[in-house]
């Protein structure tokens, strides 16, 4: 069954905060609810993708999450004007299965290009290519803005 839902990554780097606009623009045009999913980062693991021991989950509103982080989060997704439905949640895990996961039967999932490039995708693993890859749903992946400097240009 189909939900009338746009689901987009949101991690707080450039690509993703473009891909959150972008999908409040949609949902706004098209009537849709949104949610943004925060799945938290894991920086001791290279490559998310090849540790299976990490649970995959979406946080409840009664689990512990770091106030101030969680304030930064909730100031970030402010900046879009949320309308009346719309939501935030943080999750942990594989941030690319935990996104598939939970948009299974929305109308759209959004996500920001990372600024890994070349070998370090292989290496690292990229959320977007793992969604574009295992979806549902149609992924739309936003670059991150001209005005951010890319990694694969030096200077």
């Amino acid at each position: 069954m189909t939900t009338n839902e746009v689901v987009v990554g949101f991690d707080l780097s450039p690509s993703s905060r473009a891909a959150l606009e972008w999908a409040a623009q949609q949902a706004r045009s098209t009537g849709w609810r949104l949610r943004a999913l925060h799945v938290l980062d894991w920086a001791s693991a290279d490559n998310m993708y090849a540790m299976p021991v990490i649970e995959d989950r979406v946080y409840g509103d009664e689990d512990l999450v770091d106030a101030g982080f969680r304030r930064r989060l909730e100031e970030a997704f402010s900046m879009i004007g949320p309308e009346e439905g719309w939501s935030l949640q943080l999750g942990q895990g594989h941030a690319g299965r935990l996104l598939v996961d939970q948009s299974r039967g929305a109308r759209l999932l959004v996500v920001g290009s990372r600024e890994h490039v070349g070998l370090q995708r292989i290496l690292v693993g990229a959320a977007s290519h793992y969604c574009v890859s295992h979806a549902t749903c149609p992924v739309v992946v936003v670059p991150i803005p001209l005005s951010q400097p890319r990694p694969d240009q030096h200077g």
